[in-house]
């Protein structure tokens, strides 16, 4: 993304906001912490920040609750749930994959909107917050019908809205399972790791 001199922007993997100070290049850019501090950051780690955007998603959020039911049951695209399940395969059972310490030990599912679904528009905050947390719930019964033993969920920073429900819905709903941050050496402060406990 290309960024002006004063844009605001939120660190994709590190906690805080600045704003863009000097262009070095169309990937990398200078920005001033609110600490006043100035460092060069890539531009694909930042966030461009738009004030009525963000206030609307709040409002969102605030006022429509998911009703899981309703997600679970809706009929997803085909097209998605093939990609899904060849997704899930290849990162499960895939023993040379770097992530992977053996074979079904662990899986990665990325829950950023443009990789569950191809068309976007039309949607708004909570009815996308909604269809990652139907993803979401999909790939916790895949992992637990396949004896995967730890899920990575991405959900990058943002405003931390996805990540908090993951949370919750695993405390609630899923006795035999804790959620933590994934490592941060991989994924920064953008990822949750579920392990699953065998009973």
């Amino acid at each position: 993304m290309n960024f002006n001199v004063g844009d605001k922007v939120r660190f994709l993997n590190d906690v805080g906001e600045g704003k863009v100070i000097k262009l070095l290049s169309s990937e990398e850019v200078v920005v001033e912490d609110e600490s006043g501090f100035e460092y060069p950051y890539p531009s694909s780690e930042l966030i461009l920040i738009d004030g009525d955007a963000i206030a609307k998603e709040r409002e969102a959020y605030d006022t429509k609750e998911p009703k899981f039911g309703e997600i679970l049951s809706r009929n997803v695209n085909q097209d998605i749930l093939k990609r899904a399940e060849t997704d899930f395969n290849a990162k499960t059972y895939n023993e040379q994959r770097q992530t992977h310490r053996k074979k079904g030990e662990m899986m990665e599912v990325d829950l950023h909107m443009h990789e569950i679904m191809d068309n976007l528009s039309g949607l708004n905050p909570a009815e996308m917050l909604s269809i990652q947390m139907e993803h979401f719930e999909r790939m916790m019964k895949r992992a637990e019908q396949n004896r995967v033993n730890c899920v990575i969920f991405i959900h990058g920073v943002g405003e931390g809205v996805l990540r908090n429900e993951i949370r919750r819905t695993i405390q609630e709903y899923y006795p035999n399972c804790e959620a933590h941050d994934a490592s941060y050496q991989e994924y920064g402060y953008g990822a949750t790791e579920v392990v699953i406990r065998r009973v």
